[in-house]
């Protein structure tokens, strides 16, 4: 399992970071999605409360995810891909409580959702140095990887680890990148108290070229796609609901589990690998049992990031493509 930063980090202030770059976003996705005016507005507030409630994650959500995936009018995407930049082999009991010794396929990729015009991509992967010597390093599956960032309509992170936006925020191409990833406040919270493992870290004024957003629990950005607030695992992590035009479903839910057989079984990392990296277990027990209970049997497909047998099976079910399509527009 790639090693992540333990511990939540110091906030940082950063809300007129957040002022300047939330009156950028209205912009941003109508010149890119081609929104009426009025359209654009409702999403670029980023708040969609659903009320307030002891556990959120209910019946009413999903529902409410499934109507925001129409929220921004336009062809809904027609795939989702996925390409890995370094891949690796740990015991499945580092993942999962309880679970066997078994070595395990894990992989650290990024994901691509595929429109007719262009595409919106979910995570960033990381450089050869921020990786160390952890797994087996793709230079080739990294530079791909970052062709795709800089030339994405938008950017997004399930969450803050340096494994999942160390290719932004240490991009050798950080002015094209920058400008067209969208985090959270609580993402971007952390990144400013504690940099990731590459080279470079983030301060405020790097920060300043990044689209900053704020909501409560769910957030359309393009057609068909949905942020879904899933904090636990980091203060800033999400969920990426994709509607595909062929019906299909699927959620992008980082590392909420590591291992899909955690899911399966409603078994959380090992105690002490969450407490060393701060995660709130209820929190994360909460959201496992909706994906389960919830989202599963209504035929969504789950896609946990660092399973890469999991992945694979995905694959062989024609769910998710393995590989980048970088095809003109």
């Amino acid at each position: 399992m790639r090693r992540v930063e333990e511990g939540l980090c110091r906030r940082a202030g950063n809300q007129d970071i957040y002022l300047r770059t939330s009156r950028r976003i209205a912009g941003v996705l109508r010149q890119w999605w081609r929104l009426a005016p009025g359209a654009v507005l409702a999403v670029a507030t980023g708040v969609m409360p659903l009320g307030a409630q002891a556990n959120p994650y209910t019946d009413s959500l999903l529902a409410t995810v499934r109507m925001l995936a129409h929220a921004v009018p336009g062809e809904l995407p027609s795939a989702v891909g996925y390409l890995s930049v370094v891949d690796d082999s740990t015991p499945e009991s580092d993942a999962v409580g309880g679970a066997p010794k078994t070595r395990t396929f894990e992989v650290t990729p990024v994901f691509q959702v595929r429109f007719r015009a262009g595409w919106v991509m979910v995570d960033a992967g990381m450089s050869h140095e921020a990786a160390g010597k952890d797994g087996t390093f793709h230079q080739d599956n990294y530079d791909k990887a970052e062709s795709a960032l800089r030339r994405a309509r938008l950017i997004v992170a399930t969450h803050e680890h340096y494994d999942h936006v160390d290719g932004v925020i240490n991009s050798p191409y950080f002015g094209d990148v920058a400008s067209r990833t969208m985090l959270t406040e609580a993402q971007l919270h952390t990144l400013l108290g504690k940099a990731g493992r590459g080279s470079g870290g983030l301060d405020s004024a790097r920060a300043r070229h990044f689209i900053v957003v704020d909501y409560e629990r769910a957030l359309p950005i393009a057609p068909g796609v949905v942020l879904v607030r899933a904090p636990g695992h980091t203060p800033g992590s999400q969920i990426v609901y994709v509607k595909l035009a062929s019906g299909r479903e699927l959620m992008l839910i980082g590392d909420i589990v590591w291992h899909h057989a955690g899911l399966d079984m409603q078994f959380q990392k090992p105690d002490s690998t969450s407490r060393a990296m701060g995660e709130d277990r209820t929190m994360i027990g909460e959201e496992m049992a909706w994906l389960k209970n919830t989202v599963a049997p209504a035929g969504i497909a789950v896609v946990v990031s660092h399973d890469g047998t999991a992945l694979q099976e995905l694959v062989h079910r024609g769910v998710v493509s393995e590989g980048l399509d970088l095809s003109a527009p």
